[in-house]
C-alpha cells in the first residue's frame, strides 16, 4: 500500500487507517471540524489541478515533516514543492475506478515512520474526489473546443487562440499569417461515394495538416469542407511557400474508401496579419484569396498580398472575431 523506499503501489482507500500512536491525530478526524473535513471543504474550492495539489500540500506540510513534495499526472500536470529531496522517500498512486489521477511524492533526510505513511496515506484520500472533478471539468471544456469528427479545434477554439496569436505577433514584432483551405468539389464526393466517404475525406484530410504542419502552427477546422491553419512567425512569402507544400502533399496522397480511390485537391487562400487591423478582416482576407484561389482553376494556392490590396489603415486595436 505504501514504502518508503519508492516501491510505489495503489492506495486502497478502504484500509487506510490511522495507526494507534497517533491517538490525538485520531480524535481529531471523528470532530466534524476535524483535519480531514476542513482538507476536503478546502480542496473542493478549485477545478484547477495545480491548485488543488497546491492546498493539499500546504495542508500536509503543518501535520508532516518532508523536504520536498511533487506532483504529477499523465496530462503532463507537475507541481514541486521544496527547495531539496532527501535520500528516504514515499509514494502514492492516486486511483478512482480504474482511472489514474496522477501520484504524490514526498521526500526528506530521515526514514518515513509507518504512522506517518498511513497519515499520509488517509489525508491523500482527500485528493481523490477533487482531482477527479477538475479532470472532468478540464476534459469538458476540451470537447468544447474539439470538432468532434476530425479532433481539430472548432470555431471557439480559433477564436481564442487567434487572438492570443494576433497578441504576441504585436508583442514580439513577429509575423504570423492564416492559411484557409477548402477541398475542390466536396459535394461531388459525397454525391458520388456518399457522405461516410465525405466524412472519411475530412478525417484523412485532417490527419494530413496534423502531420504537414510545424509543432508551434495550429490546425482547426473552420466549417464544412474548409480548414484554417495559423502560421506562427511565418511572413507572407513564406506563408505561399507552406501552402503550396500543403497543396502538393494533399493532391498527391492516396485516399481510399470501400476500395475505391478518391482523387482530393484543395484551394488555399493566405493572409498575413497586419498589427492594426481587426482580426475579422484578417479572416476576410484570406476567405477572398481563397476565393481567388477557387475561381481560377481550384488546386491552387493564392495570397491576398499578392492580389494588390490596399493597407489597412484603422487604428482600432485588436478584437475578437465574431
Amino acid at each position: 500500500m505504501h514504502n518508503s523506499e519508492d516501491n510505489t503501489d495503489t492506495i486502497d482507500f478502504q484500509k487506510a487507517k490511522i495507526v494507534s500512536t497517533y491517538n490525538e491525530m485520531t480524535r481529531n478526524y471523528a470532530d466534524k471540524d476535524d483535519l480531514i473535513s476542513k482538507l476536503t471543504r478546502k480542496l473542493q474550492t478549485s477545478l484547477d489541478t495545480r491548485k488543488i495539489v497546491e492546498l493539499f500540500s500546504d495542508e500536509l506540510a503543518n501535520t508532516i515533516d518532508y523536504r520536498q513534495f511533487s506532483f504529477e499526472n499523465e496530462d503532463g500536470v507537475a507541481f514541486v514543492s521544496g527547495d531539496s529531496s532527501g535520500i528516504h522517500s514515499c509514494q502514492f498512486n492516486l486511483t478512482l475506478d480504474h482511472t489514474v489521477l496522477g501520484s504524490i511524492k514526498l521526500s526528506r533526510k530521515k526514514r518515513f515512520m509507518e504512522e506517518e505513511l498511513a497519515i499520509i496515506e488517509r489525508l491523500a484520500s482527500t485528493l481523490v474526489f477533487p482531482l477527479n472533478n477538475a479532470r472532468l471539468y478540464h476534459a469538458a471544456l476540451q470537447s468544447a473546443l474539439i470538432d468532434e469528427l476530425t479532433g481539430l479545434g472548432n470555431k471557439r477554439a480559433l477564436q481564442s487562440d487567434l487572438h492570443r496569436e494576433a497578441e504576441r505577433s504585436v508583442r514580439s514584432k513577429k509575423p504570423f499569417s492564416l492559411m484557409l483551405l477548402d477541398i475542390d468539389h466536396f459535394k461531388k464526393i459525397n454525391d458520388t461515394h456518399g457522405h461516410p466517404a465525405g466524412d472519411h475525406v475530412l478525417k484523412n484530410l485532417a490527419r494530413t495538416l496534423q502531420s504537414c504542419a510545424r509543432q508551434s502552427d495550429l490546425c482547426f477546422r473552420y466549417g464544412g469542407e474548409e480548414f484554417l491553419v495559423i502560421l506562427d512567425n511565418a511572413s507572407s512569402l513564406q506563408a505561399a511557400l507552406i501552402s503550396e507544400r500543403f497543396r502538393c502533399v494533399i493532391a498527391e496522397q492516396n485516399i481510399y474508401f470501400g476500395n475505391k480511390a478518391i482523387p482530393v485537391t484543395a484551394s488555399i487562400g493566405c493572409a498575413t496579419f497586419r498589427p492594426g487591423e481587426p482580426l475579422e478582416n484578417l479572416i476576410a482576407r484570406a476567405d477572398k484569396a481563397l476565393y481567388s484561389a477557387k475561381g481560377t482553376g481550384r488546386n491552387k494556392c493564392v495570397c491576398a498580398e499578392d492580389m494588390g490590396e490596399a493597407p489597412n489603415r484603422r487604428k482600432t486595436g485588436l478584437t475578437k472575431s465574431a
